[in-house]
């Protein structure tokens, strides 16, 4: 497909509509606006008013679905940014693999091997029959023999399965009472159906039942589809009155037992028993503190079933065996039915586990007579992450996390920490709260927030959800599901919002306030931190977090470890690039003693050098980064930089990070050495410029009010002047509502500087201001903008030093707001 001009049917028609529907560009339902204009101007084939309406849609909030990936593509493939759009159906899959129209955009743009898992994903969800037909085509090239789909509802499950060759098709539903079986015979009139492919449909009645039931398609001797399926009467059977809180109580006379379901990954799920087996005996006591029931759930792995078999032979676990997959929950509750007694911990079979680890989550569990649930510290567990939160740290090896655990149950010990629900990566569960919530639910899609919804259901009945930080399990996490995760995920999230609708925003509010930082930061001191040399870089709220990632990049480049500094007043927050130690130490800068220990702790970074970009740290943290003894790069990246002479002069040169900044830097100080390191800058690709429907781009440095303020007068002259220039703001801004409400401007929201030249597209460029307000060096939207094809506009913070480029305009630092508007009006608007 050629490219279509970027300007094609959109800058001029765009424009006047942007002009009556501008209202719906702000507030609270925006982004529904935003989606609609979009898909609005695809209809249209306005392909570049799409983009730019869909981009911008990404780029606010709430966080976009899939579909709003979707429609960024879809208008990308229709300017022929092939590369583009499948860039972004790649990002929708990422949101939910299960989009239909993600995946069928892949099925039909795509030439590679994202074409069979685009197919596999449409079976079962497309409706339409020929793509649907499209999709069989790419499995069968594949190797594959049959096809199926099926919907669950509370009187029936209906469907359809299509198969190449098979002695006979059939359909059954397993209940309590026994199972019903259908042979299904082929449909020649069948959409589906052609001269190589038989089709069918079906439909099974399902009997009132207060348990799961179980569906089963085979073609031949090959199983096409397992689904278990939720009862469709309410079972109260497991269902006990919740214990009144205040009644104390304590250890269960029978032993804790461990529930492993195994399926896949030999490997990890052979550590994992190794591990438990380790675990099983604390030392000197002779005595087992748990047993294991495992539940091989239908593996289709030779070796782990052959495993498996030997430790049940052996002694060391109790093994169920599922003829079919019953999935996560189903496998599960068959080994709660199968334990009437005692408590229990849920655990993955992608774990390694300390020795001890259950003994000492029994003693956090009836620390308190309410506690009902207890999670341990991992590498990889969501909230409950070390050290890192909320992200997959490295998973360690078995001898690194009995280190780690040892650690922990010393700097840790006796705490217990509240939370809103644990996580069954590994959760600790008292008989008393299983009695009372029963088992998992059969209402969620496999392997996701069923731990979620259980440990609510908990805290309903009065029992409280706690995390063990004296306690830490590795993790490998999402060894089953993979790439299926964020699928799972939200489509669970979707059940489990309406169970309990306020859990989300108390997961946000956890995040904010979070209360575990303390246990972690407790188990982080206490740890042994890396001996690799590391490069302190030292910022603060006033230094732009855009220079300080980019600086942080730049050493990352050439391999050195880096150490952020980031001061918040009396407060040093500790965290490793890398995302190793230290990520949530913080250091009191209050009193000499605090300074002394803060010292002691920067020493254990193996320091080789400083790197200053807080424009004005104060004098005693200055006193304390000279006590270090290293050397000590004081970048200039702002205007407001602090008096520079209370670092020795002869040795602490000035660092700059461009020719202007150095230009700056020798009007303002002729007397002090100045050294200048060019920092990597993003290339920036335009189109050919369309001579008609350009507009004048703003690329900000900092959301601020004065650049807000700065832009709000330019517009407003510029509407008086030439109101048919629209006006382009790329990048954050601190009033993105304000700004939209005004006629000429249009906002992109936060871009990185890599992106700027695929987000400037569709608005056809014609001139790019930046560098405006307040100088910034460095900045790498900035630096990437004054090096744009376009005739570019700045504040010259060289006082003349440096000649612009043909086309640039220089403005005067002096000017004000009014004199710049004019002088950029007049630039824009020669002939």
């Amino acid at each position: 497909m050629e490219p279509r001009s970027v300007g094609e049917r959109s800058a001029g028609s765009d424009h006047h509509r942007k002009i009556l529907d501008v209202s719906c560009l702000v507030g609270p339902h925006a982004h529904i606006a935003l989606e609609r204009l979009a898909a609005e101007a695809l209809t249209k084939q306005e392909f570049a008013t799409a983009l730019k309406y869909a981009d911008r849609r990404i780029r606010v909030s709430p966080p976009p679905a899939a579909h709003c990936f979707v429609l960024r593509a879809e208008a990308a493939w229709r300017l022929g940014l092939s590369e583009a759009a499948l860039s972004d159906l790649a990002r929708a899959i990422l949101v939910d693999p299960y989009d239909v129209g993600a995946n069928r955009r892949i099925l039909a743009w795509a030439a590679d091997e994202r074409r069979l898992a685009a197919a596999a994903q449409l079976i079962g969800r497309e409706g339409n029959p020929a793509i649907l037909r499209a999709a069989i085509a790419e499995l069968r090239r594949a190797g594959g023999r049959h096809w199926a789909a099926c919907s669950v509802f509370d009187n029936h499950v209906t469907g359809w399965i299509a198969w190449t060759n098979a002695l006979f098709v059939e359909v059954s539903l397993a209940t309590e009472d026994g199972t019903l079986t259908s042979i299904l015979e082929p449909n020649p009139f069948h959409a589906l159906a052609s001269a190589d492919v038989q089709a069918t449909t079906f439909l099974v009645r399902r009997p009132p039942s207060t348990t799961a039931q179980i569906v089963t398609l085979r073609c031949g001797e090959d199983v096409v589809q397992v689904r278990r399926v939720a009862p469709n009467l309410t079972s109260t059977m497991n269902l006990r009155a919740a214990r009144d809180p205040s009644i104390g109580i304590g250890p269960n006379v029978d032993l804790p037992t461990v529930i492993v379901p195994v399926y896949a990954d030999a490997q990890a799920t052979i550590e994992c028993f190794e591990s438990l087996d380790k675990a099983r005996r604390p030392q000197g006591t002779g005595k087992d503190a748990f047993q294991v029931l495992a539940i091989d759930d239908a593996s289709p792995e030779v070796e782990l079933q052959r495993h498996m078999s030997e430790l049940a032979t052996a002694g060391k676990i109790r093994l169920l065996v599922n003829p079919v997959n019953l999935g996560f929950v189903g496998a599960i509750n068959r080994a709660l039915n199968e334990i009437q007694r005692g408590d229990v911990v849920l655990l993955n079979s992608d774990t390694l586990v300390p020795p001890g680890f259950v003994g000492r989550l029994a003693n956090v569990a009836y620390s308190a007579p309410n506690i009902g649930t207890v999670t341990p510290l991992s590498n990889n567990g969501d909230i409950f992450s070390f050290p890192t939160p909320n992200d997959v740290n490295p998973m360690p090896r078995y001898d690194e996390i009995v280190a780690i655990d040892r650690v922990a149950s010393a700097a840790n010990a006796g705490k217990a920490i509240d939370v809103a629900s644990g996580i069954g990566f590994c959760v600790f569960i008292t008989r008393a709260c299983l009695d009372s919530v029963g088992e998992l639910s059969d209402n969620f899609d496999r392997g996701y927030l069923e731990d979620v919804d259980l440990c609510l259901r908990a805290r309903t009945n009065g029992f409280r959800n706690v995390c063990a930080p004296s306690v830490y399990v590795g993790h490998h996490g999402s060894k089953s599901f993979q790439e299926e995760k964020r699928g799972l995920v939200l489509r669970n999230l979707g059940i489990l919002d309406q169970r309990f609708p306020n859990y989300r925003e108390e997961c946000r509010a956890f995040e904010m306030a979070d209360p575990l930082r303390p246990a972690r930061a407790a188990l982080e001191r206490a740890l042994p931190w890396p001996a690799e040399p590391s490069v302190l870089v030292l910022a603060s709220e006033r230094t732009c977090s855009a220079v300080t990632d980019a600086r942080i990049r730049h050493l990352h480049l050439h391999s050195e470890r880096t150490v952020l500094l980031s001061r918040d007043h009396n407060l040093l927050h500790l965290r490793a690039a890398d995302g190793g130690l230290p990520q949530t130490t913080r250091l009191r800068l209050d009193t000499e003693a605090n300074l002394a220990n803060a010292g002691d702790i920067l020493r254990r970074l193996s320091p080789t050098r400083v790197e200053i970009l807080e424009p004005n740290p104060p004098p005693r943290l200055i006193e304390l980064i000279l006590s270090l003894d290293v050397p000590i790069d004081r970048w200039l990246i702002s205007e407001s930089i602090g008096e520079i002479g209370s670092l020795p002069s002869g040795t602490t040169p000035l660092f700059v990070p461009s020719k202007m900044a150095e230009a700056y830097a020798q009007s303002r100080w002729p007397d002090r050495k100045i050294v200048r390191h060019d920092w990597p800058t993003c290339l920036l690709t335009l189109p050919p410029i369309s001579a008609n429907d350009k507009s004048l781009v703003i690329v900000p440095s900092t959301p601020t009010l004065a650049s807000m303020r700065m832009t709000e007068t330019l517009a407003d002259r510029l509407w008086g002047r030439e109101p048919s220039l629209p006006i382009v703001i790329a990048g954050a801004t601190c009033g993105d509502d304000r700004l939209m409400s005004r006629p000429n401007i249009f906002v992109t929201g936060a871009i990185a500087a890599d992106e700027l030249g695929d987000v400037l597209r569709p608005h056809n460029p014609g001139w790019i201001l930046t560098d405006f307000e307040q100088p910034v060096f460095g900045h790498p939207l900035v630096e990437t903008a004054r090096q744009a094809t376009r005739p570019v506009a700045y504040r010259d913070w060289s006082g003349g030093r440096l000649k612009p480029r043909k086309g640039d305009l220089a403005i005067s630092a002096i000017v004000n707001a009014a004199a710049l508007a004019d002088l950029v009006i007049d630039w824009t608007t020669r002939p």
